[in-house]
């Protein structure tokens, strides 16, 4: 567990601010492009976000498994040689059928974006495949900063193709852009390993695709209803609604999503990096995902909680009095997305133990529950109903998920359902005064203030009370300050 918390700080810390002048610049888009145009591109980028799955096979999880670095070096190539492959075949699909999705969608307009489809698949999967040997090298600053220019250069384009002309091509080259820049920036934590390319063999590929030929037969399947999980609510929406409803909710996911994704995707990387080498050293994996999982929930579950007490007013405030309905659409779906935060990071153990065919029975589950509720919710024609459905049935299926991965690992349930327990019910009675606060009609800027200080308390509470997030802390504050400023913390008797 050493240096775990050291890690992820590396992805999020150096990359908070650019982050969230990312995440600060929602509110200007949202008031250049309406909710239609993000139903549109959200459809392109649901098709794509599914594409992405299979474009490599697969292949991507396994670039951080191998011990040399040689047939890791392999890998990363097979996973271009796959990501190329599909990227032709997908080119050749959409010039024979872009009317056809433009038809099902009852959306005329996206046939003409998909077109953009082969090469925003190829972009995105590249980005996927440096981010797995990155982690694999330990280049956390590299990578982190990759995912800054992905997410800053983004929305400058999004926001400048929007004054030229607005419209739902302006998002989606936003995006391509993003990508293309951080790709070619991460390329340079590449150049230490150019040398490993001479090791890159037809035969060796070979042999490595069909060590872990289980990744595309079970993985890329599970992959793929993962996908399919994740975007079919964006389909459904578009079918049963309109683009504007989709639009809402494009927003409310985007809107959630990217803050979470800042702590979470750093989780999951580092702790990717971390239970395979326990594995590889001690062939178990218990001690990481206990101590891991229950700092998730203790981490992650207060910012939901005032999220769900403040979404409608954030939205409002944030995005303009248009996007209400987003903030009313979050609000529901931010009890399934909570359990996506904390489960989602242990869910490289599918992959870690080796377990992809267990992932994929679960991943069909999911499809096939999502298909079922939203043909319920479809046909009541209550998109609030739907979305309701959808985040109960969330919670349940990723809380069945967390329960097999934790007796998988030897780790127990009693930490987790404690911790989880423990947290709830303190985050409660610290959010009670915002509570009241909302209750009696107080000013939004007031309420801000309030959420603000309740968080302060929530966190030193933790800090105080978690001997590893303490010892964690600690230890980078005392390698970066002189002993001699930190001497007085350490008499402290809670920092004992």
């Amino acid at each position: 567990m050493a240096s775990f918390l050291s890690n992820i700080f590396k992805l999020t810390t150096g990359t908070m601010v650019a982050q969230m002048t990312g995440i600060l610049l929602i509110p200007v888009i949202t008031r250049i492009y309406s909710p239609e145009f993000f139903g549109v591109a959200q459809i392109f980028l649901s098709i794509a976000a599914v594409l992405l799955v299979v474009s490599s096979l697969s292949y991507n999880y396994v670039i951080m498994l191998p011990e040399r670095d040689e047939d890791s070096m392999n890998v990363f190539m097979l996973c271009i040689v796959c990501v190329l492959g599909t990227s032709t075949v997908t080119g050749a699909v959409i010039i024979g059928f872009s009317d056809w999705f433009g038809a099902v969608f009852e959306m005329a307009m996206i046939a003409d974006y998909l077109i953009w489809l082969p090469i925003f698949v190829g972009f995105n999967s590249l980005f996927v495949i440096l981010n797995g040997w990155l982690s694999r090298k330990v280049k956390y600053g590299v990578l982190s900063r990759g995912i800054v220019v992905n997410s800053v250069s983004t929305r400058v384009f999004q926001i400048g193709s929007g004054l030229i002309v607005a419209s739902p091509m302006g998002l989606i080259f936003g995006s391509m852009m993003g990508l293309a820049l951080s790709n070619l920036f991460m390329f340079r934590g590449l150049k230490e390993d150019v040398g490993l390319i001479k090791t890159v063999t037809i035969e060796r590929m070979k042999g490595l695709a069909i060590r872990y030929k289980e990744f595309p037969i079970y993985g890329s399947t599970a992959s793929l209803a993962n996908s399919m999980s994740w975007e079919l609510p964006a389909f459904m929406l578009a079918y049963y609604f309109n683009p504007t409803v989709l639009g809402y909710y494009a927003l409310a996911i985007m809107a959630v999503k990217l803050p979470m994704a800042m702590v979470g995707t750093a989780i999951s990387q580092v702790f990717y990096q971390k239970a395979s080498e326990e594995m590889n050293q001690t062939g178990g994996v218990k001690t990481v995902v206990r101590e891991v999982h229950t700092r998730l929930i203790a981490i992650g579950i207060f910012p939901f909680i005032i999220f769900i007490i403040l979404a409608e007013d954030l939205f409002t405030f944030a995005f303009g009095v248009n996007w209400l309905t987003a903030g009313t659409y979050a609000q529901i779906l931010a009890p399934w997305l909570f359990a996506v935060f904390i489960v989602s990071p242990i869910s490289t153990l599918f992959s870690v133990l080796e377990k992809q065919r267990i992932l994929s029975y679960f991943e069909f589950m999911t499809l096939c529950t999502w298909i079922l509720v939203f043909y319920v919710g479809g046909a009541s024609g209550n998109p609030l109903l739907t979305l309701a459905l959808f985040s109960v049935c969330g919670m349940l299926i990723w809380g069945a998920k967390s329960v097999y991965l934790i007796r998988e690992s030897g780790a127990g349930y009693r930490s987790s359902m404690l911790s989880l327990t423990r947290h709830l019910l303190l985050s409660i009675i610290i959010s009670l005064p915002l509570v009241l606060g909302v209750y009696i009609g107080l000013p939004l800027l007031l309420l801000f203030g309030i959420a603000g200080i309740t968080a302060v308390v929530y966190y030193l509470v933790i800090f105080f009370t978690d001997t590893m997030v303490r010892n964690e802390i600690m230890g980078m504050v005392q390698g970066l300050i002189p002993s001699k400023h930190t001497d007085w913390m350490e008499r402290l008797g809670p920092f004992r």
